[in-house]
């Protein structure tokens, strides 16, 4: 399929007037670079940022633009951090946020892997912000993870870099994105360490999966991936679906080369490894199994079996030996929901959760393992039984404790389902007056306003995939008229929740 757009409009795109002029509420400091200042220009929606019709109702969730990156993003050194090739790392111009770009040439097999982004929505998946489309190539934008691929910490065999509550940290996140692997339907089949990163740096292990690509478009078996592929699959073809279980098997493989530094089956060669792998003879008798517990063995064991005989998914994320796993103080998550009283409107959480996204993206991830912990079945939702658990010691009695909880039901659970969503616990539980800043306020108003300094339809629509109707409704609620919306009336919104 050739270019979506006309080659008059795109010359017209790129004929666009750029601003020349560096304003002084335009600088950008970041802790990064703090003296950095960054010329910013503000997007002609109407002219530059409509999605071809062809491929927009498939990328509805994701930001598309019809132009270079370079636009809205400027290249920065790459520092200690390990990029693929096809990967540069990227500073936006207006928020100061530290991205990734993702460039594949434009063909069949890519556009397939483009349209297939758009239905990708999980907080330990990298998050695809935006996408930039030119006549050769598309341009993902997607998270920078500081803290770098899981690989990075095993290159040296003679140092076992985790200890076993950490293994056990990062592969219950795993498991969370298996569980979400299962819900799309999609399998990888080759995961490595180097398919998950690390958020940052700190002590919280918090991973997201960011091999993204290798869920559409399979990886040729090579001398990276062979190590933790599954027997049951080491002679299908290149068109052959993975099944779920392979994916299990990979995590057993990953959690024991995390505690010995080197995976459970080798060779010189892939068709070696490929041999060593069917007999699944790994060995438990080496030195650094002594440092773990009993229970962590077990789980590697009911694992690297026949698939037949393999633990299932289920069984896997419920195991005991997760139990020891890093968890956080919930002193913090009652302080934290304490601290949040107001009630909000579905039109201050869209907006809120914007500005979550884009100024608190590693608190969002610290925020979302706070949340497992209090999510007791893993279904995505937070009842009032499993909110009782965590307070009924806090309290003299049962009643007391409820009665509290319900409080919190009336702040957090804005869509009165009954349950509070992982969207509606980030909104309840995030500190909004160090979010809600002018400065934040400003720069998020930028970003969400279209060219003339007022909210249209159209803006609204592009930034937030919403029906027409769904708008007028959302701003119908607060008796604003949404074409006479500017940043005044947005930040009197905004600042009605603090």
């Amino acid at each position: 399929m050739g270019p979506c757009q006309s080659k008059s409009k795109q010359q017209i795109i790129e004929e666009q007037p750029q601003s020349s002029t560096t304003r002084r509420t335009d600088q950008v400091f970041t802790l990064n670079n703090p003296s950095l200042v960054i010329q910013t220009v503000t997007p002609q929606l109407e002219v530059i940022n409509e999605p071809c019709y062809q491929i927009k109702e498939n990328l509805s969730k994701i930001k598309t633009n019809y132009c270079q990156y370079s636009r809205d993003y400027s290249d920065i050194q790459q520092g200690n951090q390990k990029l693929l090739n096809q990967q540069k790392l990227v500073q936006h111009n207006l928020t100061g946020k530290i991205r990734i770009i993702e460039t594949y040439d434009r063909n069949s097999v890519n556009e397939q892997f483009i349209i297939d982004l758009g239905s990708l929505d999980h907080p330990k998946i990298i998050t695809v912000h935006e996408l930039y489309i030119t006549e050769e190539s598309y341009q993902v934008v997607i998270d920078y993870c500081s803290g770098g691929v899981l690989s990075n910490y095993c290159q040296d065999k003679s140092l076992v870099l985790f200890s076993e509550s950490e293994i056990a940290t990062i592969i219950y996140q795993c498991c969370e994105i298996l569980q979400y692997f299962q819900k799309i339907g999609r399998t990888h089949g080759h995961l490595t360490m180097s398919s998950f990163s690390r958020v940052d740096s700190s002590n919280d292990f918090q991973i997201k999966f960011s091999d993204i690509r290798g869920l559409y478009v399979k990886h040729q078996i090579n001398n990276n991936n062979i190590y933790t592929l599954a027997p049951e699959v080491c002679n299908f073809t290149d068109n052959q679906q993975y099944p779920l279980s392979t994916d299990i098997w990979s995590l057993g493989v990953l959690t024991y080369q995390m505690v010995c530094g080197y995976p459970p089956f080798g060779g010189s060669t892939i068709e070696s490894i490929k041999s060593q792998i069917k007999k699944m003879a790994a060995q438990y008798n080496n030195f650094q199994f002594d440092r773990v517990s009993k229970l962590c063995v077990q789980l590697i064991k009911k694992i690297l079996v026949p698939s037949k005989s393999r633990i299932t998914l289920t069984n896997l994320i419920n195991d005991q030996w997760f139990k020891i796993r890093i968890k956080q103080n919930d002193q913090n998550i009652i302080k934290k929901l304490q601290l949040n009283k107001v009630k909000i409107s579905s039109l201050q959480q869209l907006f809120l959760i914007f500005m979550i996204k884009n100024f608190c993206s590693a608190e969002q991830q610290q925020l979302h393992a706070e949340f497992v912990l209090l999510d007791e079945n893993q279904d995505g939702q937070l009842t009032k039984q499993e909110l009782l658990k965590v307070y009924s010691n806090k309290f003299d009695t049962n009643s007391e404790a409820l009665l509290y909880i319900d409080k919190i039901f009336q702040v957090a659970d804005i869509d009165r389902s009954g349950t509070i969503d992982f969207g509606e616990f980030l909104v309840a539980i995030t500190d909004k007056p160090g979010l809600i800043t002018d400065e934040n306020l400003k720069t998020a108003f930028k970003i969400l306003a279209s060219s003339n300094g007022k909210f249209t339809k159209q803006a609204l629509r592009y930034h937030f995939n919403l029906s027409l109707q769904k708008v007028d409704k959302l701003f119908a609620d607060h008796n604003l008229d949404i074409n006479k919306v500017g940043y005044v009336e947005f930040e009197h919104l905004m600042k009605q929740m603090l």
